[in-house]
């Protein structure tokens, strides 16, 4: 009966046991996913561009993108459109898009009781909660509303599509109040329809209008970049290195006398270097590279893999005794380092100023350094055997002596051979430029100051002044170091 009592107890604290695990994974799971950022489904934007003087095609924009919005966390990358304001909130409104109907609709979003919502221009179905929401990356893209007229010719370049031959516009709103305070969104985003002429279309208290003026939203790509003041992750470096065999080769001395002879060894390496991607900065555009302590600057595709095939030349010599020989092998270190890194990125435009931001991304360096030679011992040609050798060693020095055989021929007690070797031509192997900064703490990212968007006067750039990259550090490292308690939590269950 005791024993019976015993089990019945100890499958009660089981059951608790196992129900308060169950309640703290659950607690971890819910946490995990308050604090993980959210990130919906991206779709690519298309903007226009002229293809002649008659004609126009769509291309893919590098820096835009349209996320399906699921959490408000999205909107610090948002493109902003205007603002909504009324007695108790000022917030911005974002330039937002639904597909009703099976037809592509551009608005903005407003706050319904604390929740987003897509406003679009078609009147019936107006209010959206589900919807994308057009995304500058890290801030990156250069956009900005530009006057539109229906007299003007055509579509300007940079013009960002909705749907078909429609694209996303905006109208200024004009609120009619007593006091003369403005109350509700100051500007009313709809899209430009090529209708005629092409008209705005916008939905304005619940109704749908159609203007004949109104503002464009056009994106500027750059032609080229740049990437300057480079600081390591110091604490993040990993370097591999790799001994690897470059040439071989033979010093022989098939004359008459004692002598010097001497032999010229080529080979080749691949050197790759690649500077990682980053949300906002155009895949394959021309990139300069600016290193410390670099006279010319690398220049790169942005985020591809840039490698090149480099040669170099060593001269060896060595004095050899008449018919002997020795092998001489070139050895070097290839050595791939990877490394996080911020940085100073620099985008030019043809018809305005540069725009900078800092930005964190990763880089890969793979190069060859400390080519250094190994020889074997001195040895007679006619037979392979090897030379033997004696020394005689004063106080001041060595001395070198050689005898004669009764068949004339020299049998050398000398030390083996000073070999020495020298480069020849352009130098292209050592130790990389990254790897020459390891020593210089100014050149090492803060952990402690996660670098973010800079400020930027350019007034074109639309959605500037919140910045994700110092968050989102702090998000992930928080989020890495839930998992592994909860990994742990998990096992001991």
């Amino acid at each position: 009966m005791s024993r019976t009592k015993n089990q019945t107890k100890r499958s009660t604290i089981r059951r608790m046991t196992s129900r308060s695990n169950t309640a703290i994974v659950g607690c971890l799971l819910t946490l995990l996913h308050l604090i993980t950022p959210m990130q919906g489904l991206t779709h690519s934007v298309f903007t226009f561009t002229n293809a002649s003087t008659s004609f126009g095609q769509l291309v893919t924009s590098s820096t835009l993108v349209w996320e399906t919005y699921e959490d408000p966390k999205q909107l610090q990358f948002a493109v902003e459109g205007g603002k909504f304001i009324t007695e108790d909130e000022h917030y911005p409104i974002y330039v937002c898009r639904v597909v009703i109907d099976g037809v592509p609709t551009s608005g903005h979003t407003e706050k319904v009781q604390q929740k987003h919502v897509c406003v679009a221009a078609l009147a019936k179905r107006s209010v959206n909660q589900h919807f994308d929401v057009l995304m500058n990356k890290g801030h990156l893209g250069k956009i900005a509303w530009k006057p539109w007229r229906k007299f003007n010719v055509g579509i300007p370049v940079g013009a960002i599509r909705v749907g078909d031959d429609t694209y996303v516009a905006r109208h200024r709103a004009q609120h009619d109040t007593s006091d003369g305070a403005q109350h509700g969104a100051d500007y009313y985003l709809g899209r430009l329809e090529q209708v005629g002429l092409g008209k705005i279309k916008v939905v304005e208290n619940g109704m749908e209008k159609y203007y004949d003026d109104g503002e464009l939203l056009i994106e500027t790509e750059p032609f080229r970049y740049e990437l300057r003041d480079i600081k390591l992750d110091g604490g993040r470096i990993t370097m591999r290195e790799n001994s690897t065999e470059l040439a071989t080769g033979k010093l022989e001395n098939r004359g008459d006398t004692y002598d010097t002879v001497e032999m010229v060894m080529s080979y080749s390496f691949d050197y790759m270097q690649y500077w990682g991607a980053h949300d906002g900065v155009a895949k394959g555009l021309p990139t300069k590279i600016f290193e410390k302590n670099v006279d010319t600057p690398a220049e790169i595709n942005w985020a591809l893999k840039h490698g090149e095939k480099r040669r170099e030349n060593k001269a060896v010599y060595s004095k050899l005794w008449p018919g002997t020989a020795i092998n001489v092998t070139l050895r070097g270190n290839y050595v791939t380092l990877d490394s996080p890194y911020s940085a100073k990125l620099s985008a030019f435009y043809y018809d305005s100023e540069s725009v900078s931001r800092l930005i964190n991304a990763e880089v890969r360096k793979s190069y060859l350094k400390d080519v250094k030679m190994e020889f074997s011992p001195v040895y007679w040609i006619e037979n392979g055997t090897v030379v033997p050798t004696t020394t005689t060693t004063s106080t001041t020095s060595t001395t070198t002596h050689a005898t004669t055989t009764i068949n004339n021929e020299p049998t050398p007690i000398n030390e083996p051979p000073q070999v020495r070797i020298e480069h020849m031509g352009v130098k292209h192997s050592g130790p990389d430029s990254l790897e020459k900064t390891l020593n210089d703490a100014n050149n090492e990212v803060n952990s402690n100051d996660a670098p973010e968007n800079m400020s930027s006067k350019d007034a074109a750039l639309a959605g500037i002044g919140v910045s994700g990259q110092s968050g989102a550090t702090t998000i992930t490292t928080a989020t890495g170091a839930l998992f592994t308690y909860l990994i742990v939590t998990l096992i001991n269950l």
